[in-house]
């Protein structure tokens, strides 16, 4: 169970843009290297988010765990792979409790910059966004897929207004930069692209996995 806890922490701190119910493809394949502030305050290291079609995959490592969030809109599901358990959670987007909690925020004030930036070798324009969630700076990018991170299942709330609109939009942010009190500190950055063909199985609950979707039910039930 140690194993798993672990897991779920590592998902609710990432746990940052909302998920679309349906993503077009993608002319983007590849892997995309996150520095993610929240992330390495937990030890762990660079988070590699990959994309092919209208698919998603994170990994994260954690003291040499290894699991992984398939991102799935066109089945309208999202899965957590657990490896060293060799099972995983299914959870449907279609029933998520995000879409049936919806927060109340107000819209976010959102207005382009004009300003641009090259980060890991990717040109991406500068956004600026204020909101009851705070207020932040995100460079995105158009043609690099979207960034399709789930919503927070422990928490039971959505995502900022503002990331969703970013997900909507299909836009990929290659930095996001929390402002306050005057300090600017960098959540998330991307470090490395690499734009290459991946394997269909990557995007697949591995042969032989258990289903352990019913562990996930009981977890949101105390909470």
């Amino acid at each position: 169970m140690k194993k798993l806890s672990l897991f779920v922490l590592a998902l609710s701190i990432i746990c940052f843009i909302g998920m679309p119910a349906t993503t077009t493809a993608q002319d983007f394949e590849g892997v995309i290297y996150f520095e993610m502030a929240d992330l390495a305050k937990q030890g762990m290291g660079e988070m590699p988010y990959m994309v092919k079609g209208n698919k998603g995959r994170m990994e994260i490592n954690h003291q040499g765990q290894k699991n992984a969030m398939l991102m799935l809109p066109g089945e309208s599901k999202m899965v957590m792979i657990i490896e060293q358990m060799n099972g995983y959670i299914e959870m449907d987007l279609n029933n998520d409790i995000g879409n049936k909690e919806k927060d109340k925020a107000s819209e976010p004030n959102m207005r382009k910059t004009g300003e641009t930036k090259t980060i890991a070798g990717r040109t991406c324009k500068v956004w600026r966004m204020e909101s009851e969630d705070g207020t932040f700076e995100a460079c995105m990018a158009k043609g690099m897929g979207t960034f399709m991170m789930p919503q927070n299942q422990m928490r039971k709330r959505n995502a900022p207004a503002w990331a969703q609109k970013f997900a909507e939009e299909e836009s990929m942010p290659l930095e996001i930069i929390e402002i306050k009190n005057g300090n600017r500190t960098v959540q998330m950055k991307a470090t490395k692209i690499e734009e290459k063909s991946l394997s269909d199985d990557l995007f697949k609950v591995p042969e032989g996995y258990n289903d352990m979707s019913g562990m996930m039910k009981g977890m949101q039930n105390r909470n």
